[in-house]
Formats: C-alpha cells, structure tokens, sequence
C-alpha cells in the first residue's frame, strides 16, 4: 500500500514528516497552554459575572415585586372609582395580557364592592 505508514518509525525517520510532527507538537502545547490560561482567567470572570447577575436578578425581582404591588393599588384604585369596567374593556382585546397578569398575581384577587352612595344633606 503506498504512502501507508507502518512502523511509527516511518515518521521519525523521514526528515519532512518528522519536522511536521515537531511543528504539531508545538502548536499543540502551545493551544493547551492558552486553554489553560484562559480556563483560570475564565473562572475568576465566570465567578465575578456569577456574582454581578445574582445581584442583577435579586434587584429584578425587588421591582418586579414593587411593580406588581403598584399596579394592584392602582386597580383597587380605579376600581372604587367605578373604572375597572373601562379598564377591563381596554384589555379585553390583549387576553394574552390579563393572562400573564394573572399568572404574576398582578390582579387583585378579592371581590371589590363599591362605597355605598353617601346621603345628600337637605340643606
């Protein structure tokens, strides 16, 4: 078979293929040096990235908490002003919106009675 390598010997001994292995052999060491390098420089970044996005998130959430609180106040709001009616009727035509509300417990969940009209003084 030619061009068939059959001892490990055949590369060693021929001068160009020998030269080839060498050059490999270098660019190898040289590539896992860099992954090594760059594996430790890459954990103290990941560590320090790990760090900033938990504080990232913990400062998401505290808003979104903030966010979802607020816009219950301001439908109990608006409904004892007797415009829940319009607000619900605006997002009638967003389903998928009320959906994702209501999947945040974004929506006040109790019954909401209006005040009782106050009598008019007879003055």
């Amino acid at each position: 078979m030619a061009g068939a390598l059959n001892h490990a010997s055949d590369i060693t001994r021929n001068f160009r293929r020998n030269a080839l292995v060498v050059e490999y052999a270098k660019r190898q060491a040289k590539i896992r040096a860099a992954v090594e390098r760059s594996s430790k420089r890459s954990s103290a970044d990941l560590e320090r990235l790990v760090a900033e996005k938990n504080v990232e998130i913990e400062r998401l959430q505290g808003e979104k908490e903030l966010l979802i609180a607020s816009h219950r106040a301001m439908l109990l709001a608006t409904a004892e002003l007797g415009g829940f009616s319009a607000w619900k009727r605006f997002f009638d035509r967003y389903q998928v919106a009320i959906d994702v509300l209501e999947s945040m417990d974004a929506l006040p969940a109790a019954a909401i009675q209006p005040f009782p009209a106050r009598p008019r003084s007879q003055s």
